[in-house]
């Protein structure tokens, strides 16, 4: 079996800083969902207040500064944290990954050698499915192994998925389609299954509402459990949990 390389490298400062200016900008804070623009400043507190009352050019120019500040006060630890991050998950990541393919009955291809993973300061951490790549923030520890894992979780569904459909280009499933929220959903039963939990580190779960709002009695997360373990097959799995969300999308996206 092919298994790809996790390469680690330091997030560029241009990307680093476009996504700060995004994650303060006023469409990011109207999300309710997410606490973009709090976070944020709880990682830049000299940009709370900084921002009032300025242009869009004023607004980006002094969130650059801040960040480019940050980026070089913390150069030589987050080369330092790179270089932890890359042995870890040389460690456990390819048996991980090995464990994954094996559950979704999936063969990683060889002209898709590289997984990458950039190591910057922020607060979300943002992926590409399609593109095999995810970021992460170097002072984080469980955080950053645990996204390896459900993003490289993601990256497989994807794959797996474009199998199932004939192959050839798909866009990936964006937030808020029915096989988004299946996905998201499925992050719990496939990193908790038994042949998979032991190369994780940590636990895994889904977003929070998956438990907390229920459907006929039983939470989000009790059904799609069910739906597992009476699987006859990982894709007999995916198909009945896409029909589950798209059955009960008021409910899951009002969730």
């Amino acid at each position: 079996m092919f298994i790809p390389k996790i390469q680690v490298e330091p997030l560029k400062p241009f990307f680093n800083k476009r996504l700060i200016c995004r994650y303060l900008s006023p469409e990011k804070a109207a999300n309710k969902t997410l606490p973009f623009a709090e976070k944020t400043y709880a990682m830049y507190p000299e940009l709370r207040g900084a921002l009032e009352g300025k242009t869009e050019e004023e607004r980006k120019a002094i969130i650059e500064q801040a960040v480019e500040a940050r980026l070089t006060d913390a150069a030589e630890e987050i080369q330092r944290r790179v270089e932890y991050f890359q042995a870890k998950f040389d460690a456990f990541l390819p048996d991980f990954i090995a464990a994954q393919c094996a559950l979704y009955r999936y063969t990683w291809k060889a002209e898709h050698p590289i997984i990458n993973c950039w190591v910057g300061y922020i607060p979300f951490y943002p992926r590409s499915a399609a593109a095999h790549w995810f970021y992460v923030s170097y002072q984080d520890e469980e955080r950053v192994f645990a996204g390896a894992v459900h993003e490289i979780n993601h990256m497989i569904f994807f794959e797996k998925w474009k199998e199932m459909c004939g192959g050839g280009d798909m866009p990936e499933p964006g937030h808020p389609s029915p096989l988004w929220y299946l996905q998201e959903m499925i992050v719990d039963p496939t990193l908790n299954d038994p042949a998979v939990k032991p190369y994780t580190l940590y636990e895994n779960r889904a977003y929070p509402q998956f438990y907390a709002v229920e459907i006929g009695g039983k939470s989000i997360m009790d059904h799609l459990q069910a739906m597992y373990n009476a699987k006859t097959g990982i894709e007999d799995f995916l198909h009945r949990g896409l029909a589950f969300v798209e059955d009960n999308y008021a409910a899951i996206h009002g969730a």
